[in-house]
């Protein structure tokens, strides 16, 4: 067999290939598809997931002629969209600010969007129910310095609460998506309008915002679809004031009714699905469809705007934005944490609640359920997503995108529903049956959460690496998986342990998803965070809440380190003589003759098509 010549050999590795192929397809299927229709056939079901019944359309009669459903369309949409407007008003602020102005301050602005990014909604969710909290909340003390009343002023579990914290998130989101289209708008086009006579204000507003209409409504369309899906804040804080969204009704279906009525969340479901889906569906086709173009043809040095003395207002509404979204919870969770008595200073300070909590079973449990998710399941995410972007971006057959675009249906699907779609989906089928409430099938619904982020990451640092690298290694005699392993996935390994890193936050603060498969046995931190909420213990709250970001922290330096010192080893190492490019043909992207050299680095930040890209 090994005297085979070389294109028999390739011939022969075809099967496999394509075998393999296959078996990822299945894997797509049953993992990112399968949930999705099941909560459909759920819909049409008389009884619970695992048990026999009936097909029947009562959970549509009953969810859809309840005048409270049409309420909650109104109110999720309402929600939805001012968390979209007003996010998308301070992110083209805050990034008109740092790229186009002389603000006083405004380099401080991309780490403390960075840093709001990494935070979970739950942090805003439960450091905001306490810093709002109407008669013990920090900043109602604060207030009331200065207002003379007894109670309040803030009210948080409110509408205007509950956008407010909202926008917090979703603004540094959309401020990090934008902030390279600002960096990259062609100075041309400011100076043809300066030298036209027309204000360098009224610039903005007549020529540069225009150009970048395209990314503001790809951004608002994301925007309005993240507001759907939000489940934290809207529960914390809504909730408790009797303000429902989508997410929060499919939720009470199935917590707060015996039996859980399954046929109506479902139903619920698939009027979410389909509202989410079309938005999806516009948002890809708009970005994908046109050219975005911004870049001028020659590289020019932008000049600042002079706002004069205006440039310590935008410097006040970034410490504003700052003290809002970062400081004050983080102050509240941590001072909360060694009160004596929540919200009371004068109570003094201890270190028991760390104490009681550390000596629960029921948090030891979490926080190892927790660790185990994110070590395991983060690699595990990775690993598939890799798999994916390799065969998207090397793969010749045009269904490669359809294995892409099926990772990307969690986007579509908030996460109560894909919850239950996995309930469905799981205790339907006898011999999976034993992963009901079990940390596998926590971690599962976990991985298909964070593996969309996962695949955009590594389709990105795949993309980089130029397939001229693998063909060489190939030429050279290296097997195709030998080429893969010593090529790609050295020079993308730096890229794939940032995305360990961002798919570990993502499941360790995802709420949504263990709330409706964890037992009591697998529940993860953000669960019993949830638990400690409810029932009033809310210092306690804050001490786990306050570990787990001291060990986020923690991570992320390690990660960091790591990072640096493998992107370190990999520069300085030599490429094998086995990987040399061949020198007889130049390169078709500059004319000239490849070489050895190592590839850029991939980025580790997740991107977008953005007015810089075409398709």
């Amino acid at each position: 067999m090994s005297a085979l010549p070389a294109p028999l050999r390739r011939h022969g590795a075809r099967p496999l290939a394509l075998l393999g192929a296959t078996a990822l397809g299945l894997v797509i299927l049953v993992l990112f598809v399968y949930p999705a229709v099941m909560v459909v056939v759920g819909a049409f079901r008389t009884s619970s997931p695992g048990f026999p019944g009936e097909w029947s359309v009562q959970g549509f009669v009953d969810a859809y002629t309840e005048p409270a459903t049409y309420e909650l369309l109104w109110n999720s949409t309402a929600y939805s969209f001012s968390v979209m407007v007003i996010s998308l008003v301070l992110a083209v602020f805050f990034a008109w600010v740092v790229t186009q102005t002389n603000t006083p301050g405004r380099r401080f602005v991309t780490p403390m969007m960075v840093t709001l990014i990494t935070l979970p909604f739950l942090f805003f969710g439960i450091s905001w129910a306490m810093l709002g909290n109407s008669s013990t909340g920090l900043l109602n003390q604060i207030l009331r310095l200065v207002v003379p009343v007894e109670e309040g002023p803030l009210d948080v579990r409110s509408w205007p609460g509950i956008v407010a914290v909202a926008v917090l998130k979703i603004t540094a989101i959309n401020y990090m998506l934008m902030l390279g289209v600002f960096r990259t708008l062609d100075p041309a086009l400011r100076e043809a309008s300066l030298m036209a006579g027309v204000s360098r204000t009224a610039t903005f507003f007549r020529v540069e915002l225009p150009v970048l209409a395209p990314v503001l409504l790809a951004l608002a369309l994301m925007g309005f679809v993240r507001g759907l899906e939000s489940f934290d804040v809207p529960l914390l804080l809504g909730a408790p004031a009797g303000i429902e969204v989508f997410s929060t009704q499919i939720y009470d279906y199935l917590r707060n009714h015996f039996p859980p009525a399954y046929a109506q969340a479902s139903a619920l479901s698939v009027l979410v699905m389909a509202i989410m889906v079309v938005l999806v569906v516009l948002m890809w086709r708009f970005l994908g469809r046109r050219d975005f173009t911004t870049l001028g043809g020659k590289g020019q040095r932008v000049e600042l705007l002079d706002l004069g003395p205006r440039r310590y207002l935008c410097t006040a509404a970034i410490v504003a934005f700052g003290l809002l979204a970062l400081a004050f919870p983080l102050v509240q969770l941590v001072l909360g944490s060694v009160q004596s008595v929540f919200g009371v200073l004068s109570s003094g300070f201890t270190l028991d609640h760390y104490r009681t909590v550390l000596g629960e079973p029921g948090v030891i449990s979490a926080l190892q359920n927790t660790a185990f998710v994110v070590v395991v399941g983060g690699l595990l995410a990775v690993a598939l997503a890799t798999l994916i972007a390799y065969i998207v971006q090397r793969g010749t057959s045009k269904l490669r995108w359809v294995l892409e675009g099926a990772t990307w249906l969690p986007w579509a699907v908030p996460g109560v529903v894909l919850g239950l779609g996995m309930l469905w989906a799981y205790l339907s089928v006898p011999g999976l049956r034993t992963l009901f409430a079990s940390i596998w099938l926590v971690m599962l619904g976990l991985i298909v959460v964070a593996t969309p982020v996962a695949v955009r990451l590594a389709n990105a640092a795949i993309a980089q690496v130029h397939r001229q690298l693998e063909e060489a290694a190939r030429v050279h005699g290296a097997g195709r998986l030998r080429a893969v392993i010593g090529v790609v996935l050295r020079l993308i390994l730096p890229s794939l342990l940032a995305g360990w890193l961002i798919c570990g936050v993502v499941m360790a603060g995802e709420l949504a998803v263990p709330v409706l498969l964890s037992g009591p046995g697998s529940q993860t931190v953000p669960v019993v965070l949830l638990e400690m909420t409810e029932s009033g213990r809310s210092s306690e709250a804050a001490a786990v809440f306050t570990l787990m970001l001291v060990a986020m922290a923690a991570v992320l330096v390690v990660a960091l380190a790591v990072r640096a010192v493998g992107t370190r080893v990999l520069r300085a190492r030599p490429a094998p003589a086995t990987l040399a490019a061949p020198t007889t043909e130049p390169s078709p992207l500059t004319g000239s003759v490849p070489t050895a050299a190592p590839a850029r680095e991939p980025s580790p930040a997740v991107p977008i098509r953005t007015a810089a890209e075409g398709d």
